[in-house]
């Protein structure tokens, strides 16, 4: 079987969607303007930062991701010492 990535398509987002991600360009592009040194990583970095900041990062996903993971070893090693007991 192969994989072929589809990229992000502008259809697929709402109007809103849309548009923040146009003026998230615009203020991005306007900025690297003014200071050609900056790199993608900084741009990066400012991006997740602003994300963060107004509580749309990763990081309660992160934080779902490793509760979950954590009640998944629960069950797994409840299930394996009930399991012995029997």
């Amino acid at each position: 079987m192969t994989y072929v990535p589809t990229p992000i398509h502008e259809t697929r987002a709402s109007p809103q969607a849309q548009e923040l991600a146009h003026r998230i360009e615009h203020a991005i592009r306007e900025y690297r303007q003014s200071h050609p040194g900056m790199g993608e990583t900084e741009v990066y970095q400012a991006v997740r930062l602003a994300a963060a900041r107004t509580g749309t990062g990763a990081g309660h996903v992160q934080a779902m991701r490793a509760a979950l993971i954590g009640l998944t070893v629960l069950l797994l090693l409840g299930s394996l010492l009930l399991w012995r007991m029997a």
